[in-house]
């Protein structure tokens, strides 16, 4: 039964980390091109950052999920924009719970 859940747990946060990062760098281009102000960020280490993509940085990363979760989300004109809101909304926390069933059924001696 332990080794059941795993395998469920493993794949929704697999499923739910691909659909959640896919989200999150599509919103981040919506938000860039309507409101570039909102995603521009800057951190004390953002030198570490450099040829990565814009929202590969932590700082501005954080800065798409609050404004994913928050209220300016419905200030975006974007009809996609929405959607990729709703999936952030949905796979963050599915994802997290799945995370945490699996340290906690691993951790048990489950596996």
């Amino acid at each position: 039964m332990a080794q059941l859940v795993i395998s469920i747990a493993a794949v929704i946060a697999f499923l739910c980390t691909f659909v959640y990062l896919h989200a999150m760098f599509r919103l981040h281009g919506v938000i860039a091109a309507e409101k570039p102000e909102w995603v521009n960020v800057r951190g004390a280490l953002d030198f570490f950052y450099t040829g990565f993509p814009r929202v590969a940085n932590p700082n501005v990363g954080a800065e798409v999920v609050k404004i994913a979760l928050g209220s300016r989300a419905r200030q975006l004109n974007a009809p996609v924009a929405a959607r990729f809101v709703r999936r952030i909304r949905v796979c963050l926390p599915l994802g997290l719970l799945s995370y945490l069933v699996l340290v906690l059924v691993g951790s048990t001696g489950g596996a």
